[in-house]
């Protein structure tokens, strides 16, 4: 599932409240107790949106999602200042390159325009490789 998601969640996150009154649309929305897709319940009510489609082009990912933090900076304060919410994070999604060490950067531009809205950075690597 390669491409850049943001997710936001919290134990006690009153999500239908948050979304009443913001600008964000996710793609999904979870509840805690929901039926996840371990077939257990959910531990804590969040969403996704996605961010960018690019297919495990990290340079692309990253311009996508500077884009979306400078276009949604107010939303994405007052999410962070929001009860309950205790992860917010974009996650971005390359292919396992065949090579001896994998080394992927982050500008400061992305880590700082995160790291100022409270939003963690997570990589997640998948074993299909690129048809590409």
């Amino acid at each position: 599932m390669p491409g850049c998601i943001f997710r936001a969640s919290g134990e006690d996150f009153q999500i239908d409240r948050f979304l009443a009154q913001s600008g964000l649309r996710p793609s999904r929305i979870h509840h805690r107790g929901d039926v996840g897709i371990r077939a257990r319940p959910l531990a804590d009510s969040g969403f996704i949106l996605k961010v960018s489609d690019a297919d495990g082009c990290l340079t692309t990912e990253i311009a996508d999602a500077i884009l979306f933090l400078s276009a949604n900076e107010g939303e994405l304060e007052k999410l962070r200042d929001f009860p309950g919410v205790t992860d917010i994070r974009l996650d971005f999604g390359i292919y396992r390159r065949d090579v001896a060490a994998q080394v992927d950067y982050f500008p400061p531009d992305l880590l700082v325009r995160a790291g100022r809205l409270g939003i963690g950075i997570e990589l997640s690597i998948y074993a299909a490789s690129d048809p590409a």
